[in-house]
């Protein structure tokens, strides 16, 4: 494939499938700057790849492999529970609980459409430019942020409970003969 060639089919692909690409890293990573700049070396790589003549039928599911090798390599090197540390959760650090507080247990609990609409309004967006870019009414996006953080909540306070009653359970009581 020729360099113009490859950069048309890069830029057509880049435009399209770059914020997708990012927000897929971000779920993974917890770290927007670390899943934007995985993106971007998957393209580059993408790039290379065709510069130097290999065929690739499917460049999303290729830049998908290659960004999901990347990030288990990078994931291998960090450990999130070092940057949730410093957050508290009902008085214990994040760190030393198990369950539903890890992010990415959290956003487990969400379907699909709704975790990525509450990750581009964490990213700041506002709803209508979620909606533009989801392809979605501005009230689904309402509803599915509504939703989002119900969810968030309630297993967030289920797990809090759940932390309080075995903290404060009572032990029984055992008596000497």
């Amino acid at each position: 494939m020729n360099e113009s060639d490859a950069t048309d089919l890069l830029t057509a692909l880049y435009d399209r499938w770059y914020i997708a690409l990012v927000r897929y890293a971000l779920r993974t990573t917890c770290n927007y700057e670390l899943a934007e700049d995985l993106a971007q070396d998957t393209f580059m790589q993408l790039y290379q790849a065709l510069r130097s003549g290999k065929s690739i039928e499917h460049p999303k599911a290729w830049t998908i492999c290659v960004l999901r090798r990347a990030m288990n390599r990078q994931m291998k090197y960090r450990n999130l529970h070092e940057q949730l540390d410093e957050l508290e959760i009902a008085g214990a650090p994040v760190a030393e609980m198990s369950g539903p507080t890890d992010v990415r247990n959290l956003l487990s609990v969400l379907s699909p459409r709704e975790e990525e609409v509450l990750l581009l309004r964490l990213e700041t967006l506002k709803y209508r430019e979620i909606a533009e870019q989801l392809g979605i009414s501005i009230n689904s996006v309402n509803t599915l942020l509504a939703r989002a953080l119900r969810k968030l909540q309630e297993a967030t306070s289920r797990h809090v409970n759940e932390e309080r009653t075995k903290r404060y359970a009572k032990k029984p009581v055992t008596r000497a003969s």
